[in-house]
């Protein structure tokens, strides 16, 4: 019964993704299609003077050190089972960042890592996979309830208590959830929370340490990416509102699972929600997610790409398997 529930749910849970998608696309559609004629006009004359060699040249390198730092991250993680090298740690994340596009929430990340070890080391290495993940969303979480604050305060003052309130309720939450969790049957991609703690024990403190770091770095590299794009497209937005739009954004988008391929919509989506509070035009909205998703998303695919086609190992493996 629990095996046809799970397909039950799995069987469901397309139709909702697919309705989130149209939904978000038809949403994106209507704000674009509202005065958005003149300011066009206006983006298509600035074209030359916003895409500089300069500004390219800063959103490559920001891209370049988010993979960077992406990369050390896993082979500081990896480093639990087996020592590898920053090159060969370059080779699974791109090949596993191919893998993710296709499907939902970077499950095909999980298993593309796992096959690049042996067989006896795959589980841990599912574990470290949805750790590097879960330090990710950590990440987005805390700067996003942070962002949040921010906008409360800085956009809607009226509703202050009332984020006060949910920060005064929630921070008990944080010591109260790991008790609760012990006690009930909750598991996360197939694994119970149990196994999760005890799995996290055995790792080395600097492991975890260096991961997480690594983690908040890259955090800041693509949200400062964001804002910089914002800039760029001449947004009047201080420094402080600016990035608290943008932690709210990702925050928002990251909770809605969807296939990464189809990952821009969701955020452009809610980009455009956000930024109206003010009074961002669509368009720019529309092209700052896209340029994001561009540098971030699809340029790696060229380099992962490659990586496959000139290594057998990981179809080796994948025969073996079978």
């Amino acid at each position: 019964m629990q095996g046809v529930s799970h397909k039950a749910t799995q069987f469901l849970s397309y139709p909702i993704k697919i309705l989130i998608l149209v939904a978000t696309l038809f949403f994106v559609g209507k704000r674009l299609t509202q005065d958005t004629i003149p300011i066009l006009e206006n983006f298509k004359d600035d074209f030359v003077s916003i895409f500089t060699y300069s500004n390219i040249a800063i959103l490559l390198l920001l891209s370049i050190l988010n993979w960077f730092f992406e990369i050390l991250k896993w082979k500081t993680l990896a480093s639990h089972c087996q020592v590898i090298s920053t090159k060969e740690s370059l080779k699974q994340v791109l090949k596993a960042h191919i893998t993710s596009l296709i499907t939902p929430a970077k499950i095909g990340e999980y298993g593309a890592k796992a096959l690049f070890f042996p067989a006896h080391q795959r589980k841990q290495i599912l574990f470290l996979t949805l750790l590097g993940n879960g330090y990710q969303m950590l990440a987005t979480t805390i700067f996003g309830s942070i962002g949040i604050g921010v906008c409360v305060f800085l956009l809607f003052p009226s509703f202050g208590w009332y984020y006060i309130l949910a920060c005064v309720l929630g921070i008990p939450l944080l010591y109260i959830t790991p008790q609760i969790l012990d006690k009930i049957r909750w598991s996360v991609k197939g694994y119970s929370w149990q196994r999760i703690r005890q799995f996290m024990k055995t790792i080395a403190s600097p492991i975890k340490q260096n991961a997480w770091i690594f983690s908040l770095i890259r955090y800041l590299l693509f949200a400062h990416q964001f804002y910089f794009l914002l800039l760029v497209f001449q947004v009047d937005v201080s420094y402080p509102l600016g990035m608290g739009l943008i932690a709210t954004m990702y925050l928002v988008s990251s909770l809605i699972p969807m296939l990464q391929l189809f990952d821009v919509v969701i955020k452009t989506g809610v980009a455009v929600y956000i930024f109206s509070w003010i009074a961002v035009p669509e368009i720019i909205m529309v092209a700052i997610t896209f340029l994001m998703w561009f540098f971030n998303v699809v340029l790696p695919i060229l380099p992962g790409s490659y990586f496959i086609m000139i290594d057998t190992t990981l179809t080796r493996k994948k025969t073996s398997a079978l």
